[in-house]
């Protein structure tokens, strides 16, 4: 079984999701920087307009509005934002690859934050994607939970080192 106590499959489904994550996040926040002080909105008409897309259309039309009120002093912080938080995802993922406990307590404290308002999202929009993203995250709290003996503290290392 994927969650029970010998087989960390669960685990290295977790550390992929961390390095999806943190690479899509960093990509993003990096093409976000590479814009430079422009206009969201302008880009974005601009390249509706290079794809061929109906400019006209209600839904287009409020898609350039909300990204109207993106600055770009705001995109510049969003993207920095994006490119920490990618790092930040990539290295807890590779804390989670050396079963390092920080890492481990750092996934707990993330995802436990964020159920309360995945429960919010899901009582005002109920879909079934949400749904199973917070079965998901509730599971993946309860299998660190359960399973702390897979990780192990900087200290502990160097005491279950064989000097034979």
């Amino acid at each position: 079984m994927i969650l029970s106590r010998r087989s960390p499959l669960f685990l290295k489904y977790i550390i992929l999701e961390r390095i999806a994550k943190g690479s899509l996040a960093f990509l993003i926040g990096i093409g976000g920087l590479s814009l430079g002080p422009v206009r969201l909105n302008h880009l974005l008409y601009h390249w509706a307009q290079n794809l061929n897309i109906d400019t006209d259309n209600a839904f287009t039309g409020q898609i350039f509005r909300k990204t109207g009120l993106v600055g770009p002093n705001m995109l510049m912080i969003i993207s920095v934002g994006g490119v920490v938080y990618g790092l930040l995802n990539l290295v807890v993922a590779w804390g989670l690859h050396r079963r390092f406990r920080w890492a481990e307590y750092m996934t707990i404290i993330e995802i436990s934050a964020l159920i309360p308002l995945e429960v919010y999202a899901m009582h005002s929009h109920f879909s079934n994607w949400r749904l199973g993203a917070f079965v998901l995250n509730v599971l993946i709290v309860i299998y660190l939970l359960k399973n702390r003996q897979l990780f192990h503290g900087i200290h502990e290392t160097a005491d279950s080192v064989d000097p034979a």
